[in-house]
């Protein structure tokens, strides 16, 4: 005997029930009143035994193939398998590693890092929200004395050569093909008897696993899977049958009957195997009761003829194969009822000419009504309204009608107040008080007629703007009177109210405000609105709260004045109608739980809060409770970043609210306490590199992780110029750009959470390669004579590697760094325009631009922008100086051109594409000054070795170097070719406007090209 629950047909059975076992099998629900009996579809009980575990050890040679049992426990459902470390890390899976179906983790070959005693079996049950965890399993990897031999692939799931399998339509198959062998065999799938359908399959852990969804009868066939590796081949043929279970074609239909009606109940089934058919009335089955001659079944139709009252009953369809079975019932009712029309009235249908459309009439009765339409008979479809219209203002009135087709056009006849309406000649279309009335609209054809009614209300007139209304304007409503109160209860009382006068234009609603006595700020609020032909309304009120009332008359002018207000009325306290909103966890310091939430309503004295919390996992059902009377409540030592089950209820002396919904909380964060690991550094150019690291141990982190964060810097380098990069919580690698080249840099990496970042990882050191360096600092140009020229120039602030030498153009390179001066044989009649760049092993750097010209008195004229390079201005200046020393230098004349003038440095600076920052903003670069450091983390510069030169040992002798000088490029270099000038592009270096200061260089220099 099953215990059932009163007013329903559920039943539970608990441990006082005794084993659980005995009440495996097939269960049905009978439910019966007066009108019959009707059965539920079969439920089903299934119990598992539990499950044993011992401890197990395997021994394998590198090399040989292994399966680890998992043995999961057997369940009507498919359990959840992991296989995880005693840390409860996922056991990494790859092509030679696969956990199978059968819940058992294959390794292909072993190798010796497979070793470890903490192989565990995790098995869950989701929708039990059961684990079982198995013991752990010790795998020993003995290594091999010999050369590892490679080995030809063999199955191991399944085995042999062939497997059959039989699936029901409608569900998922996977096929697995899981072998061993040396190296790890490649898997191939195909379709023996066909094509391969890539839409209806999918592959999976690696191409061991071909994945049905919703198969269906035409991926029955052969399938095969192809192992192959160095050492051979094995193939494994699969055969699929797909089956069905028992699913309908056509259902009967539960319907009224009316005495000696012909009932025919129809119930079609299919399936594979095809499902036998059975009928039952009131759940007992058709071939137990007595036949009856009125009653017959023919190719699954149920025929009961000449029905009467007696035969009302709840007929039971049922299919059956061996897959499953499926039951529906069909309600029959024999009854006499009169017949009605259940289409409401007055539905429009829009249909262009010369189609076709269906009218709906859906009629209820027993015996079913018999229907028949009536010809279209004359409506008015859009009848005139009722206006309301200040005085002076335009008003129209429409009439639209619908008649037969077959109808002559219909007359119209307008009425005012009963009385025939001419057309008027008057062209006034303005309403006057005259024209106040009710209208009547007349359609009228040669076999009916249709009329409907309208009406202009004049409601006050359009004034002349002045310079002030009276606000007592008389087309306002007066303010209601007698507000009193009847009725009251503990949550509503009824209002009612004698109406003002409405000065000619109808109240059209009733506001109704009120104000709460308790509070010192007294504010009137709006309540309630009802229409203006109500002089009552119900006021729904809340509890613990004392109300005084209002009524306010609106109409088509305005509102009216607020009526006299009444008296108090209280209403008594009650229980909590719910319970506060945003119950959130705003936990912030380590080890605290800060429960906090939205301050709630009272509904009576003695109102608190009742905070409820307790342990996601590992506290079990109980909740710790705790009453507040507002918000925030903390619970301590609860450890770092758990998760909380919390609720939040309202209580008052009267009683508690309903039961609260639960939500997940954290507590408090605290500082990470370990490192990345595994920091390494890959170079990409001489100013990019990649950094990368292991992912974190999430355990470690005590908090929500938010991601890394790279620091890096300089050795030697002050603190101010150390640099970062934030990266995300799943990035496990960062671009470093817009580096030094030829540098020693220091680097170290830090996870951080919301409450701050922990240490940093070990110090990793890197070096930048060389690049090309950055132009010479200085370029002077000296002129010994009027024949010679001198240049003198200072090494780049930026050498960016070990500098070889220099190049000025026009000439061949100079080869040794240490130059810092070169000579030129030059004609006096010419100027010059010199390019300086020093080169390093990996090529030329920016140039230093100078020009200049030599003097008469050997001092160097380097030509300035403007005028003063024009030949006429040179000219000029020519033609004064030949005046003034024509009697003393006249073998000189010939060969002056220009003065003495005022010496302008210029110089034209390029970024290298190399060396140009990065624009990196996706990478989220900051400064050390941007943002304070935290507690956990010292400066990268200040306490750790990384960026001093203790590290340097073998580096620093690389800073110092020294090239030897090439002699003979200094004796090749007695002859300039001259510099073809600029001429006059808008970039030009000459032109004033593209000039531009540069750091290291005097502001009066001008770049040029």
């Amino acid at each position: 005997e099953l215990s059932v629950s009163r007013d329903s047909g559920t039943f539970s059975l608990t441990a006082k029930d005794g084993p659980i076992h005995q009440y495996q099998g097939r269960y049905n629900c009978y439910a019966s009143n007066d009108l019959g009996t009707a059965v539920s579809n079969e439920a089903r009980i299934v119990t598992e035994s539990k499950l044993l575990s011992l401890l197990q050890h395997y021994k394998v040679e590198e090399g040989e193939s292994v399966v680890l049992p998992c043995n999961p426990p057997n369940s009507t459902v498919a359990p959840v398998i992991h296989w995880m470390d005693k840390k409860l890390r996922h056991i990494q899976q790859n092509d030679r590693v696969i956990q199978g179906r059968d819940g058992n983790l294959y390794f292909s070959h072993v190798t010796e890092a497979d070793s470890r005693d903490d192989y565990t079996c995790n098995t869950q049950f989701p929708s039990a929200r059961i684990i079982v965890l198995k013991e752990p399993i010790k795998l020993t990897v003995v290594p091999s004395n010999s050369v590892v031999r490679n080995r030809r692939p063999q199955m191991m799931r399944p085995t042999g050569s062939h497997s059959s399998y039989l699936v029901l339509s409608g569900q998922n198959l996977e096929l697995e093909c899981i072998v061993q062998g040396l190296p790890s065999p490649k898997i191939q799938w195909i379709r023996k008897d066909g094509v391969l359908s890539e839409s209806r399959t999918s592959k999976d852990s690696y191409d061991r696993v071909l994945r049905f969804k919703n198969i269906s009868e035409s991926d029955s066939g052969e399938y095969q899977c192809t192992a192959t590796n160095l050492q051979g081949m094995i193939t494994h043929t699969y055969s699929i049958t797909v089956e069905a279970a028992p699913y309908w074609i056509k259902k009967p239909k539960s319907q009224l009957y009316a005495p000696g009606d012909t009932v025919k109940l129809d119930c079609k089934a299919d399936g594979i195997p095809t499902p036998d058919v059975t009928w039952s009335i009131n759940g007992n089955l058709l071939t137990d009761i007595d036949p009856d001659p009125k009653r017959s079944l023919k190719h699954g139709v149920l025929t009961l003829k000449n029905v009467e009252l007696s035969d009302t009953a709840v007929y039971q369809c049922k299919a059956v194969n061996k897959h499953g079975s499926i039951l529906i019932n069909a309600y029959v009712y024999v009854i006499e009822l009169p017949p009605q029309i259940l289409t409401e009235d007055g539905l429009m249908y829009s249909v262009a000419e010369g189609q076709t459309t269906e009218m709906a009439c859906e009629t209820f009765g027993s015996p079913q009504p018999n229907k028949f339409c009536l010809s279209d008979k004359t409506v008015i479809v859009k009848p005139p309204l009722a206006l309301r219209i200040q005085r002076g203002k335009p008003a129209t009135l429409t009439c639209e009608y619908q008649v037969d087709s077959r109808q002559y056009t219909p007359q119209v006849q307008w009425r005012k107040n009963g009385q025939k309406l001419t057309e008027s000649s008057d062209s006034d279309k303005y309403v006057k008080e005259e024209d106040e009335g009710i209208y009547t609209c007349e359609v009228i054809t040669t076999l009916d007629m249709a009329e409907a009614s309208g009406s202009i209300t004049i409601v006050g007139s359009i004034l002349p703007p002045v310079l002030f209304v009276n606000p007592h304007s008389p087309d306002r409503p007066d303010s209601p009177t007698q507000i009193q109160m009847t009725e009251p209860k503990d949550r509503s009382v009824t209002l009612s109210w004698t109406p003002g006068d409405h000065h000619n234009s109808p109240v059209l609603e009733y506001l109704i405000e009120f104000e709460e006595t308790e509070y010192e700020r007294k504010e009137w609020e709006e309540l309630s609105r009802v229409p203006g032909t109500n002089q009552r309304a119900t006021l729904s009120l809340k509890p613990f709260l004392s109300y005084r009332f209002r009524v306010i008359a609106i109409n088509d002018i305005g509102k009216s004045d607020p009526s006299m207000y009444t008296d108090v009325f209280s209403t008594p306290a009650a229980p909590p109608d719910s319970n506060p909103e945003g119950v959130r966890s705003d936990s912030i310091d380590p080890g605290n739980l800060v429960i906090t939430w939205k301050v709630h309503s009272f509904n009576g004295p003695g109102f608190r809060y009742k905070v409820m919390w307790r342990k996601v996992l590992g506290s079990g059902p109980s909740w710790h409770t705790k009453f507040m009377t507002s918000p925030p409540f903390t619970v301590t030592d609860v450890g770092n970043f758990s998760a909380f089950d919390i609720k939040v209820q309202a209580v008052n002396e009267m009683g508690e609210g309903p039961e609260p919904k639960s939500t997940i909380g954290y507590s408090g964060e605290d500082y990470p306490i370990e490192a990345p690991m595994d920091v390494g550094v890959a170079l990409i150019n001489s100013t990019t590199v990649v950094v990368k690291w292991a992912p974190i141990n999430r355990e470690t982190v005590r908090g929500r992780l938010q991601g890394y964060k790279v620091i890096y810097c300089t050795v030697l380098s002050s603190p101010s110029n150390i640099s970062f990069l934030i990266t995300d919580s799943n990035e496990e690698r960062k671009v470093l750009g817009d580096l030094q080249p030829y540098s020693h840099y220091g680097l170290s990496v830090s996870v951080f959470n919301n409450k701050g970042e922990g240490p940093q990882s070990d110090p990793l050191t890197f070096h930048t390669p060389e690049g090309v360096p950055g132009p010479p600092s200085s370029l002077l140009l000296d002129s010994p004579s009027e024949t010679e020229m001198t240049l003198h120039w200072t090494p780049p602030t930026q050498p960016n590697g070990v500098l070889k030498g220099y190049t000025l153009k026009y000439q061949q390179g100079i080869s040794d760094h240490v130059v810092s001066h070169f000579s030129l044989k030059l004609d006096p009649h010419s100027r010059y325009r010199f390019y300086l760049r020093g080169y390093t092993a990996k090529g030329e750097g920016l140039p230093i631009i100078r020009e200049g010209a030599t003097t008469l008195d050997g001092e160097v004229m380097e030509i300035s922008q403007g005028f003063v390079t024009e030949s006429w201005f040179i000219g000029l200046i020519s033609a004064l100086v030949l005046l003034l020393l024509v009697l003393l230098i006249l073998c000189f004349i010939k060969r002056s051109k220009g003065g003495k003038y005022s010496v302008k440095e210029k110089e034209e600076g390029q970024i290298d594409s190399e060396v140009r920052p990065m624009n990196n903003e996706a990478f989220g670069e900051y400064s050390d000054n941007e943002e304070k450091q935290t507690a956990s983390q010292p400066s990268l510069c200040e306490d750790s070795k990384l960026c001093t030169d203790d590290t340097l040992d073998d580096y620093a002798n690389s800073m110092q170097t020294e090239v030897i000088m090439d002699e003979s490029l200094a004796s090749q270099s007695s002859r300039v070719r001259d510099v073809p000038d600029p001429g006059t592009q808008e970039s030009s270096p000459l032109n004033p406007a593209t000039a531009i200061s540069h750091n290291g260089l005097p502001n009066s220099v001008v770049f040029l090209d």
